[in-house]
């Protein structure tokens, strides 16, 4: 393994997991922190007087407060109010409040290094606030959510959720989250070593703070940028963009972004080899460290110390800071930068001259190693499935990258020359494209229009077919008959007498001519011009009237009672005529299925927009098959009635298109050898 000191580097694990560090943060001294903690527990202290505070979404929202002043000086207490949060906040129902004690919860096991159980409580907080619409707490958590991903090395799903956030924040125009998106993408490009794409992202971020005149977020930005030219092995810029920083964190007092500042400060000496002002500053690091409760920063900074009295020399205090680096990356699970750890410590044991200790952390590097190793291969991999949707994605949030091709004079006017040929080719094509593209455009048009022709065609020539087929076998049949017998009777080949015994049959035919021409012209107006719906008020008591006048021969030939249950004041909304030939249709359709001395009976019955018209009978009913076919548009064939009564097969369908073209539904429940119900709405009248 290459030493540390071969070339200037500082590994991703030390500096950036500092990114999110922004959301732990405040803008305050540890003397201002206290301050502000001590102003939040007198506020919450307050309302814990009040017997209803549990009830109270104020003492929530100062929960959420102090918890997020908790979260990087006192971990311990984040989960006690985290879970008074989230116990109360589902007790009255305050989605906010539950949301935000999930987001407490999360961080308190970020910071203790449980990723996964982190990441649950994340996707709890992003899931509710984004039910309940609240966007600020929503692009919080899809922040912290895409953080915890980049922790673990998920970098396609830490820009899954980044760039979602993108979008919100910029729905919103939130500026303040657009920028924290910009800071953290950067950092997954980093990770890849896509320098330029890190310093573009930075850059976008940092002009969002310059506009906002926001001092402290551009200085957070400076930090990054620091880590950024450090890697790349500029620490001229490095130097330049950390002393910004260090002198905005100086005077804001932002003691977590100063202490990294100060670890940045130290280790861009440290690669330069002055290890004494390398030391100065991570003094000051470690110094401001004491305060801060978060034990994976303090691995970097102890590594960092290590190396520096390393490179001074000063074994002792080498070993002593290597250990403490040592022990809190095992007690966290974090493999980041352990192998150097123990190479440092080999080292130095190999210096002080105990061969033993030295062989034994040999032997633990050489164990790590093969870990390391395994996951750096499957970071690669991540890396690479990562990069192919960065691929996908990079139009929608860069601009294009400025071409930096230096060409020789002796190429430019070749370059020229191809590029004119270029843009002719292009102009052509692209006039060819346009040409091509209109007579696609119009045969697409025409194509479409011949279709909708044939469908139209197509429907023209079924309804002629079953209209054709209507009339050969209902209505030729009676009128030839009835020709025959005048035939007869005018060749005297039949009495007067005789001719009078067929009459009431001949007037059953003429009613029944009659009722199916009046089926086949509705129906046939439907189907080729449609229908013209002039809704009116009608008294539906009038029309079953009329209906059943009409109809009472037939029902007095099968000595059938008519009940007409229907209360003058049910008025309806509806088209007069249509709905009388529904309302006729299916009296004759239940005269016709019931058998002698049954009974008929209209009802309605009132809805709160409209009238349930039901005509009952206790007639012979429908089996399930006829029931699943009664209302079918390709069923034209009829049953016969009780006493071999005929019909077109049109009635009931001409019924549905009547009702559904009033704005109703109409339904039938049968039983064989019971009887049948069928049921239409109409609406009511808008005059009551």
């Amino acid at each position: 393994m290459q030493a540390y000191f071969n070339k200037p580097h500082i590994k991703f694990y030390g500096i950036f997991l500092w990114v999110i560090f922004s959301g732990f943060g405040t803008n305050y001294s540890a003397f201002a922190q206290e301050e502000i903690k001590k102003r939040l527990q007198e506020k919450i202290k307050k309302h814990k007087e009040n017997n209803n505070f549990q009830r109270d979404t104020t003492y929530i929202n100062l929960l959420y407060a102090l918890g997020m002043q908790y979260a990087q000086y006192n971990l311990d207490s984040l989960l006690i109010i985290s879970n008074e949060s989230i116990k109360l906040s589902k007790a009255m129902y305050y989605p906010k409040g539950e949301a935000q004690g999930y987001l407490i919860e999360g961080l308190y096991y970020s910071n203790t290094g449980k990723q996964d159980l982190a990441i649950s409580y994340f996707q709890k907080s992003v899931s509710i606030a984004s039910a309940s619409s609240e966007i600020n707490l929503l692009l919080e958590s899809k922040i912290k959510l895409a953080a915890e991903y980049k922790y673990k090395e998920d970098y396609a799903n830490a820009l899954k959720y980044y760039l979602e956030a993108i979008e919100i924040a910029k729905a919103y125009d939130s500026d303040k989250y657009l920028s924290k998106c910009y800071l953290n993408i950067s950092s997954i490009y980093r990770v890849q070593k896509e320098y330029e794409q890190t310093i573009l992202f930075l850059s976008k971020s940092l002009k969002i703070n310059q506009s906002n005149n926001d001092d402290v977020q551009f200085a957070k930005n400076l930090n990054n940028l620091t880590a950024c030219y450090i890697e790349m092995g500029n620490l001229d810029k490095a130097t330049v963009a950390v002393d910004n920083a260090i002198s905005i964190f100086e005077k804001v007092k932002l003691d977590s972004w100063l202490s990294y500042a100060y670890e940045l400060k130290g280790s861009i000496h440290t690669n330069k080899g002055q290890f004494y002002q390398a030391l100065e500053w991570l003094n000051k690091s470690e110094k401001i460290h004491d305060k801060i409760d978060k034990g994976r920063y303090k691995i970097p900074l102890a590594l960092n110390l290590s190396k520096t009295y390393f490179g001074l020399k000063d074994y002792d205090k080498a070993e002593a800071y290597a250990l403490k680096a040592l022990e809190i990356s095992e007690k966290l699970n974090v493999l980041e930068e352990r192998d150097v750890t123990l190479e440092l410590l080999y080292k130095i044991e190999k210096i002080n001259g105990t061969p033993e200790k030295a062989l034994a952390y040999l032997e633990d590097l050489k164990a790590i190693s093969d870990t390391i190793n395994k996951n750096n291969n499957i970071k690669e991999l991540r890396i690479l499935k990562s990069n192919l949707e960065f691929e996908q994605k990079k139009e929608q949030y860069i601009s294009e990258s400025q071409q930096k091709h230096v060409l020789q004079r002796s190429y430019i006017y070749f370059s020229i020359l191809i590029i004119l040929a270029f843009a002719i080719i292009i102009f052509i094509l692209k006039k060819n494209n346009k040409t091509q593209n209109a007579l696609n455009q119009k045969l697409l048009e025409n194509t479409e229009a011949l279709k909708k022709n044939e469908i139209h065609l197509n429907e023209a020539n079924n309804t002629k077919s079953r209209l054709f087929s209507i009339i050969a076998h209902d209505l030729k049949g009676p009128i030839d008959s009835f020709k025959s017998l005048l035939d007869l009777f005018n060749k005297s080949e039949l009495s007067k007498t005789e001719f009078m015994h067929f009459m009431p049959q001949i007037g059953e035919n003429i009613d029944s001519i009659a009722f199916t021409l009046n089926n086949l012209l509705t129906w046939g107006q439907s189907q080729m011009d449609g229908l013209s719906t002039k809704p009116d008020v009608i008294p539906l008591k009038t029309l079953v009237d009329e209906s059943l006048r009409l109809l009472s021969k037939q029902a007095e030939v099968k000595s059938i009672s008519t009940i007409n249950n229907i209360d003058k004041n049910v008025i309806a909304w509806s088209d007069r005529d249509q709905i009388d030939v529904v309302i006729r249709n299916l009296i004759s359709n239940a005269l016709k299925f019931t058998r002698e001395h049954g009974i008929i009976t209209i009802s309605a019955v009132e809805k709160a927009l409209f009238w349930e018209v039901q005509i009952q009978d206790n007639g012979v009913g429908m089996s399930e098959d006829a029931l699943s076919k009664i209302f079918t548009e390709n069923e034209t064939a009829s049953s016969y009635g009780t006493r071999n009564e005929k019909g077109t097969g049109l009635g009931l369908r001409v019924c549905k298109e009547m009702v559904e073209n009033n704005g109703g539904t109409i339904w039938v429940e049968s039983n064989l050898n019971y009887g049948s119900s069928f049921y239409f709405t109409v609406s009511k009248s808008k005059t009551l």
